[in-house]
């Protein structure tokens, strides 16, 4: 399966009083977002979903659309109604961005049989 970028999608920042989780770190994150997708499955269909996107101050610090919110929200630990306009202006710019992760195949069909085989 591969994920086809969308030109055009509605991003929905997550709203949680406990910050997310990376999945790729294990470690708290910042935000988290969900992202529409189209993912081409093996018989050639287009199948539409959407996946959560972490914004992570360790994983994502490299990245140039990340870098000024993690710097933000470092800076400025939470929203306020003062600074609500700029916040929304920098995670608009991540969200933006986000891409949904390549499907690893080899972990699904693991994580698969590890739930066929009463594993999780």
């Amino acid at each position: 399966m591969t994920g086809d970028p969308i030109p055009l999608r509605s991003v929905e920042v997550v709203q949680s009083s406990d910050p997310p989780e990376c999945g790729r770190c294990g470690r708290e994150a910042i935000l988290s977002a969900r992202v529409p997708h189209n993912l081409v499955n093996a018989r050639n269909e287009t199948v539409k979903g959407d996946t959560t996107v972490v914004l992570c101050p360790r994983c994502d610090i490299g990245r140039p659309e990340a870098g000024a919110p993690i710097t933000w929200f470092t800076v400025n630990a939470k929203i306020t109604d003062e600074n609500l306009m700029e916040a929304a202006e920098l995670i608009h710019a991540w969200a933006s961005a986000a891409r949904v992760p390549v499907l690893n195949e080899a972990a699904l069909e693991a994580e698969f049989k590890a739930w066929r085989e009463g594993g999780l």
